[in-house]
């Protein structure tokens, strides 16, 4: 199996998918979810100032990725790769202990596949933009520990696929390659440890993948993955 191309699409075939753009039904469908994550984050600026504390972080870490992988409905065999993790997050009050916490993280995807008379190894980076709710279940001045949960939204930025010690470039968009964007949920939890103005978090979540990423009508691709990450946290507004 291949998920890439070395044969670049001609000047006609390239014509014809840009007059098409908007009349095809998954681009459409992609544009309504972009819209949505758009308006969402634009929402979040505007409300900002009416809440009493908003803070600001940095965070890094692993992700332990693997995909749910299925070939004519038969389930194929994975092993887990592990990846990094790098992102900025917002923290914003919604009165008591519950926080609306967007997110804009660098994330490495993929998996080993075995099923393959040679094992193919696919790494995939990402953008992802999680918008989770926190509850703060303990909420100390000192201490907190928290449940989160939500969307996300994924744009493959780039990727490698190796196989029999040769490594190229994925293919997206082609017919036998990966879908650019990636629908998701994020659940888990975390503890911080306050320190004035200056926090230090920690969080574990895991990743669901919703949407099926392969271009192939007979395959089934679904990201998932176990993320580990620390960082610190500023208080910008409020108390």
């Amino acid at each position: 199996m291949q998920l890439y191309k070395t044969k670049r699409p001609s000047s006609t075939v390239i014509a014809k998918l840009k007059s098409n753009l908007f009349l095809n039904p998954k681009i459409s469908y992609m544009t309504s979810v972009i819209k949505s994550f758009l308006i969402a984050a634009f929402l979040i600026l505007v409300a900002m100032p009416t809440y009493g504390q908003v803070s600001f972080g940095i965070k890094g870490g692993t992700n332990i990725a693997e995909y749910s992988f299925k070939e004519n409905g038969t389930n194929i065999d994975q092993e887990s790769i592990n990846g990094f993790t790098l992102g900025a997050v917002l923290e914003i009050g919604l009165g008591g202990n519950i926080f609306l916490q967007p997110e804009a993280v660098f994330i490495q995807k993929g998996s080993e596949i075995q099923a393959l008379t040679e094992d193919n190894k696919i790494n995939v980076n990402y953008l992802d933009i999680p918008i989770l709710l926190k509850m703060k279940i303990i909420n100390s001045n000192v201490f907190n520990v928290n449940l989160l949960a939500g969307p996300s939204l994924g744009l493959a930025l780039n990727g490698e696929e190796t196989m029999g010690g040769q490594t190229i470039d994925v293919n997206f968009g082609g017919e036998d390659g990966l879908k650019r964007f990636d629908l998701g949920l994020n659940a888990g939890g975390g503890i911080g440890l306050n320190l004035g103005s200056i926090g230090v978090f920690g969080d574990v979540r895991y990743l669901f993948g919703l949407s099926n990423i392969s271009e192939a009508e007979s395959r089934e691709i679904k990201n998932k993955g176990l993320n580990l990450s620390v960082g610190l946290m500023f208080k910008i507004l409020g108390r």
